[in-house]
């Protein structure tokens, strides 16, 4: 029994250890198994994590997009281009506090731990177990500047691998400076601004080195979340937010704790947001272009580019204000059109519930001296109350007079009523949306009122460039009353028929072919008659009276139609386009008659150039808007080289001149001998008002002015170029000839000798004679004592003249 029961219990050990020896070989085996699918899943996501890695290896060289940035001839910025709003700024140069502000709030130990923080990690692995999702982060300043850089802002777990490595990576390639001065050019402050200095310009105005403690724990403290703690949006929470900041800078004692107290206390002078069009955007559109043909838009828009122009920001803001000024002028004496749109119902009762005088002056001081759209709450027979932005105000009949004329079709001579007196209730109705000029405040009983009077945008639309004859340089250019309405650059792209500031080409390319001031023209009747088409031109002037024999000095003077017509005949119609192509017209120029009197179609710009050319004793220099740009490095990468080209003998630039100087002396310009010093200029208008001009010149400043309505219709009876353009040309003048030197005249040509010659015929006359005028001519050319012999063309027909190019 003994032995049989040892056996049996040796045979259960044999079994037990068999059974053992199974179980341990399939555990063996499924231990392989899920090791190996757990290695080889590991493996595979191993590879997918880090295949969405990029290298980091040009981060040594890496600078972010930055702005580039536009500046004047005197070095004034005028304005900027970019793809993300930077300055990008070394770390050396920022100072300390801007520094501390960030680190205290965002990585107080950036110094002192690698590219992760553990025990951030842990706090923050802590808290989203607890949330159920990723909740709270624990990035140092290497992985926010990995995420900015390479990855999204999403929350998922492979990007926070992915952002672990990469910040291992970033580590090994930069140095901790290098990466806090990357982190501190790159990080995103909401309203389009990146990096710290960008922030400080967009929400103080002032740079880095300017910034309060205050300002500064406000800006850092918008790192998290740029629209949740926006000081525009969300001033409440920024407010908390900044305190959060102060607390932190407190805690690692970068400022005391009354610091801290002052500091919260402050108040924040928050500069408001730009909406507005900068007044030199026809011009920066302009240089946009032309530079986007030089170089790549990435370079362009976030090069870091110094770019210097040949603007002067002086000289356009004139301009700006000229033309604004000039285009409302012309706009009332058209008449009032009505309500921009009208309120009823609903929103008419709403507005009036809510609009009531300020308590406070301060409240309304923003809105002096702006053009606002208001609604017209009640009217009277002295008032028209309105509202804008809740705030009253009203208009009071004085202020409104100009639109006694009321327009009520788009004809402006035929669909004009005169009001006479006027009356508010007959042009004005509740629920009227209008425009309004705010001039003034006024204290009444109730509270503070705004005080305005009745506006409009103009529909006259128009254009300035000013030119510096003698490098071909562009001083000013204003495309239209609105950058932000009208996006067309009327200087450049408007088509436009220039009318009788053409006749300056007339007559200059005569002078070469032999007139002078003093020659005799004849102004009298013509009558062409096309036999192909069967039309008859009658050309005629404005005045409608004929002076028979006329001098060239008076006919440019007093822009007479007819001499001029008879000039050109003389002269070759293949003789003027010639010139004009000289002078850099490239536009289609019509081989007959009508050109004398302007009937092409022309660019202001090109035909203000070709004015620069007689001011500049007949060297044409080319137009650009460019001089020189710099890379970020400082080194150029662009230059404009001067190419001038004598394309007219100075002496006759010089009588051209003369004659102009006559045109404001004694003839259509004459109202701008106010100005108190001679210039040279020529007006121009076209048939039944379409297009107005004047363009002029001193010895340093050409300008051009041109008006009129985008569809070609008519601005109106008597908008003559006297009427409508002269007075913003000489709006400009006045204010821009004082940024000149003072007392310039224009170079007399040593060629040029003065004679004495009868007015009548233009002929010398001796010493003795008592009618004469002295006159000017180039010598050589002086005219004869008697009246030469010679053939009179005959009369030619209006198309198709013979040796026309």
């Amino acid at each position: 029994m003994a032995g049989r029961s040892r056996f049996s219990v040796l045979q259960h050990v044999s079994d037990l250890r068999a059974a053992l020896k199974k179980i341990l070989l399939i555990s063996l085996i499924l231990l392989l198994i899920v090791g190996g699918t757990a290695g080889t899943a590991g493996y595979y996501f191993y590879k997918r994590v880090v295949a969405g890695v990029p290298s980091v290896d040009f981060l040594r060289h890496y600078v972010p997009f930055t702005t580039s940035h536009i500046y004047d001839r005197n070095g004034q910025r005028i304005g900027s281009f970019y793809k993300e709003r930077r300055e990008y700024v070394p770390l050396g140069k920022m100072p300390p506090l801007v520094v501390h502000s960030i680190l205290a709030v965002e990585d107080a130990h950036f110094y002192q731990h690698g590219a992760l923080a553990y025990g951030s990690i842990i706090r923050a692995a802590i808290s989203d177990a607890l949330a159920g999702y990723l909740r709270e982060g624990a990035s140092t300043i290497t992985q926010q500047l990995a995420r900015n850089i390479f990855l999204t802002h999403r929350k998922t777990f492979i990007r926070k691998l992915r952002e672990a490595i990469l910040s291992y990576r970033i580590e090994k390639v930069l140095t901790k400076d290098e990466i806090l001065e990357l982190y501190l050019n790159q990080i995103y402050f909401g309203e389009g601004a990146y990096g710290v200095s960008a922030a400080a310009r967009t929400y103080f105005g002032k740079s880095l080195s300017d910034l309060t403690i205050p300002e500064m724990a406000m800006i850092a403290g918008m790192i998290r979340s740029p629209i949740e703690f926006s000081p525009f949006l969300h001033p409440e929470a920024s407010k908390r937010r900044q305190l959060v900041v102060l607390d932190r800078m407190a805690q690692v004692r970068y400022i005391t704790l009354e610091e801290k107290k002052k500091a919260y206390a402050a108040p924040l002078e928050l500069v408001p947001p730009l909406h507005s069009a900068s007044p030199s955007a026809y011009f920066l559109e302009y240089v946009r272009q032309k530079l986007e043909r030089e170089m790549p838009a990435k370079k362009l828009f976030g090069g870091g580019l110094r770019i210097f122009t040949t603007l002067d920001l002086r000289i356009q803001l004139q301009a700006v204000h000229a033309l604004r000024k000039g285009l409302r002028a012309i706009d009332r004496r058209q008449g009032f059109r009505g309500p921009i749109r009208v309120l009823r119902g609903k929103p008419l009762v709403s507005v009036l519930r809510e609009t009531r005088p300020a308590a406070e002056a301060a409240m309304l001081e923003d809105l002096t001296g702006t053009r606002s759209e208001v609604t017209i709450l009640r009217v009277g027979p002295k008032y028209a109350w309105f509202s804008l932005d809740k705030h009253l105000g009203r208009i009071a009949v004085e202020r409104a007079q100009w639109a006694k004329t009321v327009l009520s079709g788009p004809k402006v001579n035929r669909d004009r009523k005169v009001l006479n007196p006027l009356s508010l209730p007959k042009i004005l109705r509740p629920g009227d949306v209008v425009m309004a000029h705010i001039l003034a405040l006024t204290k009444e009983k109730s509270g503070w009122l705004l005080e305005g009077s009745l506006d409009q945008v103009p529909l006259v639309q128009g254009a300035v460039v000013a030119l510096d004859p003698k490098t071909g340089g562009i001083l000013a250019m204003v495309g239209g009353y609105s950058f932000k309405r009208s996006k067309f650059n009327r200087a450049v792209q408007a088509l436009r028929q220039p009318g009788s500031v053409f006749k300056v080409i007339d007559y200059g390319a005569a002078l070469e072919k032999g007139f002078a001031p003093g020659s005799i023209l004849n102004d009298s009747p013509l009558v062409f008659f096309d036999r192909i088409h069967h039309r008859v031109w009658r050309p005629k002037d404005f005045e409608r009276n004929f002076l028979g024999p006329v001098p060239m000095r008076k006919a440019l003077a007093e822009s007479i139609n007819l001499a001029t017509i008879r000039l050109v005949r003389k002269v070759g119609v293949g003789s003027v386009i010639d010139f004009a192509r000289r002078l850099g017209i490239t536009t289609p120029l019509p081989h007959d008659l009508t050109l004398a009197l302007g009937s092409a179609t022309v660019r202001p710009i090109e035909i203000t150039g070709a004015y620069s050319v007689i001011a500049n004793e007949g060297i044409r220099e080319p137009l650009h808007a460019v001089d020189r740009v710099f890379d970020y490095h400082k080194t150029t990468i662009f230059r404009f080289v001067p190419e001038p080209r004598p394309v007219y003998d100075p002496a006759y630039s010089y009588l051209m001149t003369s004659m102009m100087q006559s045109v404001i002396r004694e003839g259509t310009g004459r109202d701008a001998l106010s100005l108190g010093v001679l210039l040279a200029g020529k007006t121009g208008t076209t048939n039944n008002f379409r297009d107005a001009w004047f363009i002029g010149f001193s010895p340093s400043l050409v300008v051009g002015v041109y008006v009129g309505m985008d569809d070609h219709r008519s601005m109106g009876h008597g908008e003559f170029g006297a009427k409508a353009a002269l007075p913003i040309w000489m709006d400009v003048m006045k204010g821009s000839l004082p940024y000149f030197p003072p007392n310039q005249t224009f170079r007399i040509p040593d060629d040029i000798v003065d004679v004495r010659i009868d007015p009548d015929t233009g002929l010398r006359v001796p010493l003795t004679a008592r009618k004469f005028v002295v006159e000017e001519y180039k010598k050589g050319e002086e005219p004869l004592t008697e009246a030469a012999t010679g053939t009179p063309l005959p009369d030619a027909g209006l198309y198709n003249l013979t040796g026309a190019p």
